[in-house]
């Protein structure tokens, strides 16, 4: 895949939910790889949606139930070039679920009982990662050019809460995550071939060091007709795994699913699975496992008295393989699967000797939805906006089809006029003031405040934090 660049680099990276464990070859081929511009100036755009669903069904205990669910995401991307083969990657990315059950016996049109469930959840990550275009992968078992991540730092604040009352019990369950995470290659980690085009399978392996460590804290209290349990609030705290080996299995599909469009420019549907002790977000972004809100339940301690849940994984990221002054990001897909417990169910008794899988039988838990959510090309105003609504638990305006509406034409020509003024204050001041490590930093500290980033692996030519992103209506027009 060859990109022109003009004062910002143009490479692409993607992500899916594929496990494969493949080992890259020990020989390099010779292959030309696109030179990028280095130089003061950064490229920002960004993509997300928000999507409100409902549905309805009816659980194995008898009971029928109906749902109404929020779910979204958004990414903000800011690039700067390093060096000729190298540039740098700041990701601000905020993702959340909100989903409001209620269980009715014999239905909710006339219901003699009812029980209610509320989960809501939240992950807010900022990382800074460097990339190369002269790294590796195996292609159909050659060697081929590709982009490849040198390393990244990582960090990572999150929270849910849920809130069950059924006919004579309620619980409650709040957690709180923070982590920070520093993880090098020892041979850069190839992502996507130069070559992508329909059809195309790859793989690659790398051993990474990695320093950090992670934090949460939750509390849980159940009260039921024959008295309470409450368990904390209890902090744990760990390292991030120091050491181990990351492997990447990239496809692009072929046929009439290898391509989406969006606002007229085609972009290839790819997945890539990332294996390791890591969660993958995005591609490179890397989250310790220990701290993932949107895993299964047994992945933390409390999970198994957790009566609502989302896991999320993503099916494909939709890449500009064209020449472009960025990176060829333009969206993304996610799977959203919602499941809850019927906090009536009458065997529903968690054990008294701490967080514990229930005593109920299966047929008290439900998969209640799974939904796929579409993030296309927004503006970085919107994309903030849509931050701090997912984070607060706000109302985030969506369009019917769960697309983001996109300002009009004359709300889009006052914020260039904006941009152009903030632009010259960020300038000013950008050596002073580095970015926030997150765009909702304010907004339900989890926990207390992780450690501020590191600066950047200083050895290499050019590198240093990128500024504020500035606001670009326009910027998912290239």
């Amino acid at each position: 895949m060859k990109v022109r660049l003009a004062g910002a680099s143009g490479v692409v990276a993607v992500v899916s939910v594929l496990v494969v464990v493949s080992v890259l070859p020990g020989t390099v081929a010779a292959s030309a790889t696109p030179d990028l511009t280095p130089g003061p100036s950064y490229t920002v755009w960004a993509y997300g949606v928000v999507r409100t669903v409902s549905f309805s069904g009816a659980s194995l205990d008898g009971y029928t139930f109906q749902v109404s669910a929020t779910y979204g995401y958004t990414v903000i991307l800011n690039q700067t070039n390093l060096t000729s083969t190298t540039f740098e990657l700041f990701a601000n990315r905020t993702m959340a679920a909100q989903l409001s059950v209620e269980y009715c016996l014999p239905n909710c049109a006339k219901p003699t009982a009812t029980a209610t469930v509320t989960h809501n959840a939240w992950e807010a990550t900022a990382s800074w990662a460097n990339f190369t275009t002269a790294a590796n992968v195996s292609e159909n078992g050659q060697n081929v050019s590709a982009i490849g991540l040198l390393n990244s730092h990582t960090t990572v604040r999150g929270s849910l809460w849920d809130d069950a009352k059924g006919l004579v019990r309620t619980e409650f369950l709040s957690a709180n995550v923070s982590a920070n995470a520093n993880v090098s290659f020892a041979t850069p980690l190839g992502l996507l071939p130069d070559d992508l085009v329909a059809g195309t399978n790859w793989t690659d392996s790398s051993l990474f060091s990695a320093s950090g460590s992670w934090e949460y804290d939750y509390h849980y209290l159940f009260v039921g007709p024959k008295g309470q349990i409450e368990i904390g609030p209890s902090t744990v705290t760990g390292d991030v795994q120091s050491s181990g080996n990351v492997s990447i299995a990239g496809s692009v599909a072929a046929g009439p699913g290898s391509t989406v469009t969006f606002g007229g420019i085609p972009y290839l549907n790819v997945s890539l699975a990332v294996t390791g002790p890591f969660v993958a977000r995005e591609g490179f972004i890397l989250i310790p496992d220990d701290i993932n809100l949107f895993g299964t339940s047994t992945a933390t301690p409390w999970g198994a008295n957790d009566t609502g849940g989302a896991t999320v994984q993503m099916t494909s990221l939709y890449v500009h393989a064209g020449a472009s002054a960025h990176l060829g990001i333009g969206g993304s897909e996610w799977l959203y699967t919602s499941t809850a417990i019927n906090p009536s169910v009458t065997s529903l008794v968690p054990s008294a000797t701490g967080l514990s899988a229930f005593d109920g039988s299966d047929a008290s838990s439900n998969e209640v939805g799974a939904t796929p959510v579409q993030g296309v090309p927004i503006s970085v105003d919107q994309a903030s906006g849509y931050s701090s609504c997912l984070v607060g638990s706000g109302r985030c305006s969506t369009s019917p089809s769960g697309r983001p509406i996109v300002p009009g034409l004359f709300l889009g020509i006052i914020a260039v006029v904006v941009a152009a003024v903030v632009a010259v204050v960020l300038i000013s001041e950008r050596r002073r003031m580095p970015p926030p490590p997150y765009l909702n930093a304010r907004l339900y500290p989890p926990g207390g405040t992780p450690p501020s980033p590191p600066p950047l692996d200083s050895s290499r030519a050019g590198a240093r934090r990128p500024p504020p992103p500035e606001d670009d209506p326009l910027s998912n027009l290239w």
